[in-house]
């Protein structure tokens, strides 16, 4: 083993402590020089930018070397820099576990590298938000640097053992990694895009909440911008602003970047998948990046070929200013992150004991059980959605049902598990005239639930749009429709008190007609 590796071990003791582990682990605070310079950061020199990172090893080398998991968190978050606390709490959500992972995955044999991205932390250069010409390229020098520092275990190939985790930001890297460097065995991107600026804007219209609690997390976490994040934070809260045209001369080239910076950048431009095995994990309650975002990556990297699975949770991104709560990391009876764990043994250290227990494609739903099956349910129960007009000032959600007959054709416990699809026309009538609105439930009591928190704009003028992907069990008495909104959390900016001063506020009013397609399966059996 290397000289760096036994200074490591050195000093494992004191940053470790008494941590309950069942091996004892080495923890240490490296760097390497990523061969990318950053002239934005005044990195043009030969040596490049700094790329800091902590090593996190078993003291005892497996046989046959280690197995190789690549770590990184969400935009604006630094790297692990100690070893976290175990994961103990089943009920927890995604975001409190998935970094207790480490632990296990050391004891287990794993080497896990916990790196910041460019522009983060103590990393050098400026953020290009997931540019495969920096950060992407950042990170094959690091696992350069693993592969000649570390006795890493090898597949039949020759190849090194590597996989990677994280959610959010921290998912983005993956999906660009897996096509570019063929040194990755497989990855689990979790909570992450598809199309960057579709997530952001979706038909153009700005997702202000999460667009400033983004910029919120930059300037908290002291992220150095590259040129694309000052244009949108800087512009999106002035008042009156909801679209993305109003960015101004920016909005092309930002659209252009955050269209590239992703998987639909490579599927656009032609760009075949790479053959590598993945677990795609997403929620269908997730703000931000949607069940949707989740499908589009899952059917990306299946067409490589390899052994892809998508496990859909409940909760993801959420707002807490629209109520928006945490849920437990399971599908169904699966425990996330004991797939994650199954996942990683099977495809890393060929142990695969447990890899019969996590699912082709699972979809929580809101009753505690998941629907399972080859695929999503498509989108193929057709319903009118009769013109209806929504009043500038609207309070709460307008419920517009749907035939009951829509409902009675699928008998009992019919399930939603997917991607519904609209044709909608809207007719602005004051303000943006934008149609906000979500596939919904008004239960026996009168009660308005809007399914998997999704709310989709659609401008004034036809469109044909994807709706928010949801994932219900219907419940006798249940009454299936759409939920209009005048104004809503996801699509406005507030000061933590006071008015709206930026986003599609209360002055929106349209009338909207059209149809709905629905993705309605007959009764599926509880799992």
């Amino acid at each position: 083993m290397k000289a760096i590796l036994r200074a490591a071990a050195l000093s494992a003791a004191a940053i470790l402590g008494a941590a309950p582990c069942a091996q004892a682990a080495t923890v240490q605070q490296l760097s390497v020089q990523s061969v990318v310079p950053d002239p934005l950061a005044g990195a043009s020199d030969a040596k490049g930018t700094k790329v800091a990172f902590t090593l996190f090893l078993p003291d005892t080398k497996p046989e046959g070397g280690y197995p190789l998991v690549l770590h990184a968190s969400g935009f604006g978050l630094g790297r692990l820099q100690a070893m976290p606390p175990r994961d103990t709490d089943p009920a927890a959500s995604y975001w409190s576990r998935v970094d207790r992972l480490v632990p296990t995955l050391v004891e287990r044999g794993f080497a896990v590298i916990s790196f910041d991205h460019r522009g983060h932390g103590d990393s050098g250069g400026d953020s290009r938000i997931m540019d495969p010409q920096a950060e992407i390229a950042d990170i094959r020098g690091l696992i350069d640097w693993a592969e000649r520092e570390l006795p890493l275990r090898k597949g039949a190939d020759g190849k090194p053992r590597i996989g990677s985790i994280g959610g959010s930001y921290g998912g983005g890297y993956q999906m660009q990694l897996a096509q570019l460097e063929p040194r990755i065995t497989t990855v689990i991107p979790s909570m992450t895009w598809y199309d960057l600026q579709h997530s952001l804007a979706p038909q153009g219209v700005l997702k202000q909440g999460f667009v400033q609690f983004e910029c919120f997390m930059a300037q908290r976490g002291k992220v150095r911008d590259g040129g694309l994040l000052a244009p949108l934070c800087d512009t999106a809260p002035k008042p009156g602003a909801w679209a993305w045209s109003d960015l101004g001369a920016d909005a092309p080239r930002l659209r252009d970047a955050y269209q590239a910076h992703g998987p639909s950048g490579a599927s656009w431009a032609g760009q075949p998948a790479r053959r590598v095995d993945a677990l795609v994990v997403q929620a269908s309650e997730d703000v931000l990046f949607d069940m949707g975002d989740g499908l589009r990556n899952w059917r990306y990297l299946k067409s490589g070929g390899g052994d892809v699975r998508l496990m859909v949770l409940r909760s993801g991104h959420v707002n807490p200013r629209a109520e928006q709560r945490d849920k437990p990391a399971r599908c169904g009876g699966v425990d996330a992150m004991d797939a994650m764990l199954a996942w990683l043994d099977a495809k890393l250290r060929d142990a695969d004991t447990g890899l019969s227990s996590v699912p082709s494609l699972c979809i929580a739903l809101d009753d505690g059980t998941a629907y399972q099956g080859a695929a999503p349910v498509s989108a193929q129960v057709g319903a009118a959605l009769p013109a209806t007009e929504v009043a500038a000032g609207s309070k709460g959600p307008l419920f517009v049902a749907f035939p009951a007959d829509v409902l009675a054709r699928q008998g009992a416990g019919a399930v939603l598990a997917g991607v519904p699809k609209a044709e909608i026309e809207v007719k602005g009538k004051a303000g943006p005239g934008v149609a906000l609105l979500g596939l919904a439930l008004r239960r026996k009591g009168g009660e308005v639930l809007v399914l998997s928190d999704q709310v989709v704009p659609v401008p004034t003028g036809r469109h044909r749009v994807a709706l928010g992907g949801v994932a219900a069990r219907m419940q006798p008495g249940d009454e299936l429709g759409v939920a209009l909104f005048s104004t809503h959390p996801q699509y406005v900016w507030a000061p933590a008190s006071g008015a709206p001063v930026a986003g599609v506020a209360g002055s929106n009013a349209y009338a909207v007609s059209g149809r709905v397609w629905l993705p309605l399966s007959t009764d599926a059996a509880p799992r």
